[in-house]
């Protein structure tokens, strides 16, 4: 439950890079202090306090540097605080000893990499690949003889920590970038589907209808393309009666009931306001089908609040029997004059017409 909260926390955090760079300075903050205690004990074990003292005090100033940031500090600052512990970190490889304290920053530095290369999960396999390398050279017989240098005991009683301490960092570091990664793949996604499609219907709006269209005469499954251009008659008077939410309702039913109604092959958008446009290629009869969707809309009883609304749609039919000898911008004006004659010879009926 604990491990739930904190990864929420950390994915609820990162949202623009400097509320990711604070999630990153304060992981390796902690995870710095964690290791830096832990040596200066060990340290203790060894009799080197005064590497005791320096670990100890470089533990207190990564955990000062947590504090600072749950302040209002300026951003630059975060960095001097950071640049100031790298150098006490370089101090500390200095005092250790030069070839112990670079040959702990090489050693620390493979997880890092494997990691950033290669991902989480396998740069995770190939760290502990190198793990058990660098214990085999640094622990036994045979690796020492082959290293021809040997590791005092006290780096040998380091390395551990320190390694442990670059992977949990770099561990860190990828499982932010790949959360940031998953956001904005999502944030593209959903960017993509909000292009294409109306935000109160949940039906495509025309430029996803541009694309089925685009589809459709690139590689038609029929020769035969119908198009049907319906509009819900009087849905000023709804507005004015009920109010603008009733008129949401009415357009989502609206968009619900032609789904259930027309065959696979139909693609159905929203056109614009009131007007919902469908683009039919299969062996249905299109007049037909446009009269199932008439009828069914005006069995539509739609309840908003205390109110009972029935409403019509008037439509517009053409179809073209060759696909190829045709335009799509001619077809949908001649159904958009069709739906015009249907509203003008009295509304709730199917105007149609045939291209050559």
């Amino acid at each position: 439950m604990l491990a739930e909260g904190i990864a929420k926390r950390i994915k609820d955090s990162i949202v623009n890079d400097q509320s990711r760079q604070k999630v990153m300075f304060v992981g390796l903050n902690a995870t710095l202090a964690l290791v830096a205690f832990f040596m200066s004990v060990v340290n203790i074990f060894t009799a080197e306090y005064l590497l005791m003292s320096f670990t100890l005090v470089f533990s207190i100033l990564c955990l000062l540097n947590i504090l600072l940031l749950r302040t209002k500090i300026p951003r630059n600052f975060i960095y001097v605080c950071f640049g100031t512990e790298a150098l006490a970190l370089l101090g500390f490889f200095f005092i250790s000893g030069i070839p112990d304290g670079f040959s702990a920053l090489w050693v620390c530095l493979i997880p890092s990499f494997a990691l950033l290369i290669f991902g989480r999960k396998h740069g995770s396999l190939f760290s502990l690949i190198a793990l058990a390398m660098m214990i085999f050279l640094f622990w036994t017989p045979i690796g020492r003889e082959l290293l021809q240098y040997e590791y005092s005991g006290t780096f040998l009683l380091r390395f551990p920590f320190l390694y442990t301490a670059i992977y949990l960092i770099s561990f860190l570091e990828e499982y932010v970038r790949s959360e940031t990664q998953n956001q904005l793949k999502e944030a593209e996604q959903r960017y993509h589907y909000l292009y294409r499609h109306d935000a109160l219907t949940g039906l495509y709006n025309r430029y996803g209808f541009n694309e089925i269209v685009d589809a459709a005469f690139a590689d038609p499954p029929h020769k035969r393309i119908a198009v049907m251009i319906l509009d819900i008659d009087d849905f000023k008077f709804v507005n004015d009666r009920y109010g603008h939410s009733a008129g949401d309702e009415v357009l989502k039913k609206v968009a619900s009931v032609p789904s259930a109604v027309l065959c696979e092959h139909s693609r159905f958008c929203r056109w614009g306001g009131e007007e919902f446009c469908v683009l039919m290629q299969c062996n249905h009869d299109p007049v037909e089908m446009a009269e199932k969707v008439r009828k069914a809309v005006g069995d539509t009883v739609i309840a908003y609040e205390f109110a009972r609304i029935h409403i019509t749609v008037s439509i517009g039919v053409c179809i073209a029997s060759d696909i190829s000898q045709v335009d799509i911008a001619t077809v949908i004006n001649r159904a958009d004059e069709c739906l015009y004659t249907s509203k003008k010879n009295g509304k709730n009926q199917v105007t149609t017409v045939t291209l050559p």
